[in-house]
């Protein structure tokens, strides 16, 4: 799976701030309390100030706002996806791109049931233990850090190296990262992962919606992030309808489940949680398949 460079400073370090930022929101979709510490000393000067964080959040980086939202929605989807997994009995979670995911941590009534596989770069990885040492965090005994370049060694080979039983069904996220994939990338990771995991396992991601798909009022605010991005060496290579991604899921070997805009999910978790600290990013959908 070949994927934008991910490191500390370009991907993973804003969604910890984001999460960590969002932490001070009454309505709260995702209870974190690692995410500041998992923060990069600069980032972490920024999010305790909180005019500062205000400023970077709405003014700097306002083309990134429906991104920023977008982190916390997909987080709550696939936290509640997994939740249903465990009840149907999967003892198995894959975070392809796990950055400085908090998951494993943060929710020890899940990790009773779990065994977490966290791959990414073993940089990224070195930064992350280092911060949790820091905190005085130990790690749980079900987790397992599995170091893999994803752009070389395709996922189900990465896994090959840890305590993975293919043989048992897993539960499998990818977040944050199809839209900077072309169609023949995704298409040829979903294939490779159907062809190895065990019948009954699942699969969620997120996905841009493409122009036709996302909400009219939000189409200024997608290509403005399409365009910052793009200056950033970071361009958005794929988009899709729900319909069209469920296709291409489907021709590489799942079924579809759900899939669902980021706007219905988040009248969903209105009814669920009561009205939400923000407006929704009308441009990006969820998932959730099965082999």
């Amino acid at each position: 799976m070949t994927t934008r460079p991910t490191t500390p400073s370009t991907t993973a370090e804003p969604v910890a701030a984001i999460r960590a930022i969002h932490q001070r929101d009454s309505v709260r979709l995702i209870e974190d309390p690692y995410a500041f510490a998992l923060c990069s000393p600069r980032l972490r000067r920024l999010v305790r100030i909180r005019p500062a964080a205000w400023f970077v959040t709405r003014v700097l980086r306002r083309p990134m706002r429906p991104t920023m939202l977008g982190v916390l929605i997909r987080a709550r989807y696939a936290e509640q996806a997994l939740e249903e997994a465990i009840r149907d009995g999967i003892t198995q979670y894959v975070i392809i791109g796990a950055g400085m995911d908090a998951f494993a941590f943060r929710r020890p009534d899940l990790m009773q049931h779990l065994h977490v596989f966290e791959i990414d770069l073993p940089e990224m990885q070195a930064v992350k233990r280092e911060r949790l040492r820091d905190m005085g965090v130990e790690r749980p005994p079900g987790l397992h850090f599995v170091g893999a370049d994803l752009g070389r060694v395709p996922v189900m080979e990465a896994l090959a190296g840890s305590s993975f039983d293919p043989d048992q069904p897993v539960f499998l996220s990818l977040l944050g990262v199809t839209y900077y994939l072309p169609t023949e990338v995704i298409a040829a990771t979903a294939r490779s992962i159907a062809e190895g995991v065990a019948p009954g396992s699942r699969f969620v991601l997120d996905h841009m919606l493409d122009n036709t798909s996302a909400w009219p009022e939000h189409r200024k605010k997608r290509a403005a992030l399409k365009a910052f991005v793009a200056k950033r060496g970071e361009p958005m290579h794929s988009d899709y309808s729900p319909e069209g991604m469920s296709e291409l899921m489907e021709g590489a070997g799942f079924r579809t489940l759900e899939s669902i805009t980021m706007m219905d999910l988040g009248e969903r978790f209105t009814r669920e949680l009561g009205p939400l600290p923000f407006e929704m990013p009308g441009i990006f959908a969820c998932g959730l398949y099965e082999a």
